[in-house]
């Protein structure tokens, strides 16, 4: 069993935010049909390098367990098309630019019109309304816009853009917390809704720490590299190998800390007692310790610290964490077999459910590679009828692994 093998969705996003999205609910499996139009597809299937055999490894890494059906929307029997698998669907997730499902005709108000219980997520850059909605967002704009790169780089510095496309991801992970809710509220009142997710908000949201302490104190955050405003020490610090990452996150840790290092006068000084006081005097405090760092390689203080409770973690490379023992212990990278990349391997399903665990049951679809199997066991389309659409150019041409 798996726990959303009940739930039906038209995936009509491109790129990440929306793929994301999908790839959550469909782990977990749900029946994910990807809208693409034919010929072209996602423009993410472009992606690359690198390729598996010439499919965009970025593509298929984000797109296990879904189906992919050609459908060229612009058509008007395409629109028609679409609304009649709203019709037996349970879920629309789109991220055009906004006013673009209108254009197409297939809003949330007609599939509404043809299935009052349809949960309808769209995603878009600033949101629905407002002066900025319709400006084309990419994650680095919102980024930008958000205020995530004033807050990510070196004391001091220019901001830099996060290591990841974080804007997208949030945006994606949100949509689908989105879904599960009001598929949630549906069971109590047979309605569905529209969710509106935005970029910005996202990032909002992952920003509102950040943004609560300048609402507190007035004072406009900017970038402190590794550092934390609100714990210290909560950094990383150069030892005689490698960099170490380190956090304190109460005074009691702080008193444990100290003899550690062979600071022990450091423990009680009324200038670095408290976290009040050690964020007023950082910038001597720091340099101490990073002072007592450089006496030891990062493997014994790995190991000092760790028997002793402290926090702290190495800086490891991407290479590395795919070979991490904790990371194989866990089996968190996944294994998958494409018809064309072959052996692939990726990460899994991030959540584990006791009971409804998420899997990796199909690796990414071929493009239009579900197209008649879709429009046979939806809508009970035969043979005639879907050659017909085929012919007048409403889907994709036939295709097969």
């Amino acid at each position: 069993m798996n726990a959303l093998d009940d739930v039906t969705v038209l995936d009509l996003s491109h790129a990440l935010a929306g793929p994301f999205a999908s790839t959550m609910l469909a782990d977990f499996g749900a029946d994910v049909v990807k809208i693409e139009p034919p010929g072209t597809g996602d423009i993410a299937r472009a992606w690359g390098p690198p390729f598996y055999g010439g499919e965009a490894a970025y593509f298929v890494n984000l797109h296990r367990n879904k189906k992919s059906v050609e459908i060229d929307l612009k058509h008007p029997q395409g629109s028609e098309l679409f609304l009649r698998l709203v019709e037996r669907a349970d879920v629309v997730l789109e991220n055009f630019r906004v006013g673009t499902v209108e254009k197409l005709g297939i809003d949330y108000a007609r599939a509404r019109a043809r299935h009052p219980g349809i949960v309808y997520c769209s995603i878009s850059g600033f949101g629905q309304d407002g002066p900025y909605r319709d400006r084309a967002a990419l994650d680095l704009v919102v980024q930008a816009e958000s205020g995530m790169i004033s807050v990510t780089g070196e004391p001091g510095g220019r901001g830099v853009r996060c290591g990841i496309s974080i804007a997208d991801i949030t945006a994606g992970m949100y949509a689908a917390f989105g879904v599960m809710t009001a598929l949630h509220a549906r069971r109590r009142t047979g309605r569905g809704q529209f969710i509106d997710v935005s970029m910005l908000e996202g990032q909002l949201g992952i920003l509102s720490g950040v943004i609560g302490t300048y609402l507190a104190d007035g004072i406009v955050p900017g970038p402190m590299g590794t550092a934390y405003a609100a714990l210290l020490p909560y950094q990383t610090f150069r030892t005689k190998t490698r960099d170490i990452a380190v956090g304190i996150g109460s005074d009691k840790l702080w008193r444990i800390f100290c003899p550690l290092l062979g600071l022990e006068p450091l423990t009680n000084d009324p200038r670095y007692a408290t976290n009040a006081a050690r964020h007023a005097n950082r910038a001597s405090l720091i340099d101490a310790l990073q002072e007592a760092f450089l006496t030891k390689p990062s493997e014994e203080w790995d190991a000092l610290l760790v028997a002793a409770g402290i926090p702290v973690g190495a800086i490891n490379t991407i290479d590395a964490v795919v070979d991490h023992p904790q990371v194989r212990a866990r089996g968190s990278i996944a294994e998958s077999r494409h018809p064309i990349a072959g052996a692939t391997r990726m990460v899994g399903p991030p959540i584990r459910l006791s009971e409804t665990a998420g899997t990796i049951r199909t690796p990414a679809p071929l493009l239009g590679e579900h197209t008649d199997d879709v429009l046979r066991r939806q809508l009970g389309l035969g043979d005639e009828e879907i050659q017909h659409l085929r012919r007048l150019g409403v889907i994709g041409p036939q295709r097969e692994r």
